[in-house]
Formats: C-alpha cells, sequence, structure tokens
C-alpha cells in the first residue's frame, strides 16, 4: 500500500494543556465500536463511569456531557485527559487518537492530511504557506490500519481527479488564486460528467472514451478573483454557519459571530448597498493586520484541494466542493478581520491567526449547507 502523507503532518504533535482550544472541548466526542465493547465490560468504579457517560442517540454513541458544555467528562481541571492518564492512549476513542489526521483509504493508495480545525495544525500550515513552500504529499510504502472510505469502483476517474488536482495547483502556484475561471471549470466538467452519465451508465467516466476537460485550459492571463457581496454572505453565515449553540461550544467563534451580527444583520436587510461598502471596507482592513493575506488564502486553497478534492470521487459534485473551499476562504476573511477590528494596527502574531483559523475551521464545513442557495452559476 502506498500512503501518502501531506508535508506538515510529520512535524504534528498535539500540545496537550498548553492548547489554547482544546479539542476535549466544542463537540461530542463519538464512541467507536470497539471502544464502546471496552467500556460496557469494564470492571470497577471505572467501568461505572464509563457507563453513566455513555449516550446512544439513533446511530450515534457519544460520551454524556453536561448540558450546552459540549464537552468531554474525562478531560480534567489540568486540561489534560484523565482516561489518556489512567489508561493509556489504546483505551481512548479513536478520534481521540486519530484527531486532527484526517485518513482517507482509497484501495490502492491511502492520503493522510491534518484538519486545520486544531491550532497546532494550523501553526504548521501557516509556518510552511510562509516559507512559500508548496503543500505536496509524502509517499511511503505500509499498511493501513484504517479501513477504504471508497464506495466508487471507477478508478480511471478517479486518475483523472489525481490529475486535476495536480494541475488545479500548479495554476494556483503560477499566480491563478482564488479566481472564478476554477469555478469555471468545475461547471463545465460536472455539466459534463451529469450529461454524459446519464445516457451511458455503466461506462466510466475516466475512461480513454470519455475526455474530461484539463484544469490548465482555463488559465488565462486575466484574472478575475472570486468575491462574496454583503447578501451572499449574510446567507453562508445564517444559512450555513452560525449556530446560537457556539456560545457555549466555541465562547471565541460566537464573540466574532456577534460583531458580525451586530454590525450587517439588519443592514443588510435594509441597505444592501451600505452593507457592501461596508462589508468591502471590513475584508480590506485585514491587509493592515496581516499583509500577507492574499498569500496565505492561496495556499488555504491549495491545501483544501489537497485535502477534499478527491471527495469529487464520490458524488461528481465539482461545483460544489470547489466552490465550499472559496467561500470558506473568504469567509475566513471576514472573522480574521473581525478579530482585528478595534485592535491597535499591528500585524497579528501566528499564534493569534492560528487560533482563529483553529476555531473557525471546526464550523466551516457547515457553510456547503449554504451552497444551495448561494451557487454562482445557474
Amino acid at each position: 500500500m502506498v500512503i501518502k502523507q501531506i508535508s506538515i503532518l510529520k512535524q504534528f504533535q498535539c500540545t496537550g494543556a498548553a492548547c489554547p482550544a482544546n479539542c476535549c472541548r466544542g463537540w461530542k466526542i463519538p464512541i467507536d465500536d470497539d471502544a464502546y465493547e471496552k467500556y460496557i465490560t469494564e470492571k470497577g468504579f471505572l467501568g461505572f463511569l464509563l457507563r453513566c457517560f455513555l449516550v446512544k442517540k439513533e446511530e450515534l454513541t457519544s460520551f454524556r456531557s453536561s448540558k450546552h458544555q459540549y464537552r468531554c467528562p474525562f478531560w480534567g481541571m489540568d486540561r489534560l485527559c484523565g482516561l489518556q492518564k489512567r489508561c493509556g492512549t489504546d483505551y481512548m476513542p479513536l478520534v481521540c487518537v486519530q484527531f486532527p489526521r484526517q485518513l482517507s483509504n482509497f484501495g490502492s493508495f491511502c492520503e493522510e492530511t491534518l484538519y486545520l480545525a486544531c491550532p497546532e495544525a494550523a501553526r504548521l500550515f501557516l509556518e510552511q504557506a510562509r516559507a512559500k513552500f508548496p503543500f505536496h504529499f509524502e509517499e511511503k510504502t505500509g499498511e493501513a490500519n484504517y479501513e477504504e472510505t471508497i464506495t466508487n469502483d471507477d478508478f480511471d476517474f478517479l486518475n483523472y481527479l489525481l490529475q486535476s488536482r495536480e494541475e488545479l495547483i500548479t495554476m494556483l502556484e503560477s499566480g491563478c488564486g482564488l479566481d472564478v475561471s476554477l469555478l469555471q471549470y468545475a461547471k463545465d466538467t460536472q455539466d459534463q460528467c451529469l450529461s454524459y452519465g446519464a445516457l451511458n451508465t455503466g461506462v466510466n467516466l475516466g475512461s480513454k472514451h470519455f475526455s474530461l476537460p484539463s484544469p490548465l485550459s482555463y488559465q488565462t492571463a486575466e484574472h478575475t478573483p472570486f468575491t462574496v457581496d454583503a447578501s451572499q454572505m449574510y446567507t453562508l453565515f445564517f444559512k450555513g454557519f452560525y449556530h446560537p449553540s457556539l456560545k457555549h461550544s466555541s465562547p471565541i467563534l460566537y464573540k466574532l459571530c456577534q460583531k458580525y451580527i451586530r454590525t450587517f444583520y439588519t443592514l443588510t436587510k435594509n441597505n444592501p448597498k451600505a452593507a457592501d461598502a461596508k462589508l468591502k471596507s471590513l475584508m480590506e482592513s485585514v491587509y493592515e493586520y496581516v499583509p500577507d493575506f492574499d498569500a496565505l488564502m492561496t495556499y488555504y486553497y491549495e491545501y483544501y484541494l489537497q485535502k477534499n478534492f478527491l471527495d469529487i470521487f464520490e458524488d461528481y459534485s465539482f461545483l460544489k466542493h470547489m466552490l465550499c473551499g472559496m467561500a470558506q476562504a473568504r469567509m475566513l476573511q471576514l472573522f480574521v478581520a473581525l478579530y482585528c477590528k478595534g485592535k491597535k494596527k499591528q500585524p497579528l502574531s501566528t499564534e493569534e491567526l492560528s487560533v482563529i483559523i483553529g476555531v473557525y475551521e471546526r464550523r466551516a464545513p457547515q457553510i456547503e449547507d449554504a451552497l444551495k442557495d448561494f451557487m454562482p452559476f445557474s
């Protein structure tokens, strides 16, 4: 088995109690089947505690947490895992052992990346981006200790996606940036897949008999940056991102959300033009605190493609996945700007920016829920 690891993965080490946004708080802790079997058969007082803390709802088994807190009951006052200290890493739920690693098994190869929802992973991302090192995969051979994560068997199409991802990253590295031409490629390719698949069921879309376009053919000298106006940001924020529970699950993010609501909620509905002007001014203020923000966002999107582009292998939704990454980048710009609003005009530290990215990334995937009301193409 070829195992491909993203270039920052080997450097990652959990910072434990020093973490500014600990992963033991902010979400429910799902329990895998192997851990569940251990917990329900554990003897003594530990077994009693484990069974008290377990809760099953529909298909999800998780640790019970106090109302609205979304924190693991084994997270101690020392900000460390009591279960790990007492029984070792092997006794922890699988998600706790793996996070922030994202492990994808495609049958013939695996890809291992890091979720940026961890501040330490975000810090490693920022350091490599600022060193202007592309995010590439380092290959090794070995055995995967996790199951296949795919149901599709059109491996010609998978090879096309791998080649397309390389070409997209080449475009980004050559100065394309977050350009609408990338979305045009996504729309055209998706439309071609759907139209062909409807007429020719059972034929591999990546085969020699069916030629999908190359992203490089969409590269032009003129660039049209992908932007989001006030109404679109309102849609992304309220239909995909924001939830009142953030007050307890992510206090840092909740405060930034409240800043946005106070500034734009009424204004966007009553005076869209004024809201557009205010949003534009706010977004541009980022460069006073993070002068290299555009370059960082190009790397952010490159990293997103390395981590998420192959999701298209399962649903063929080119436009949804590529648009989601761009929308996440623009909303991240909003939250960095909101964080800086009212602060003394001096560059943000890498530590500050990594915490913003870390807490933002835990919620960012929900933006996908709003894309059906946001699509830039009909």
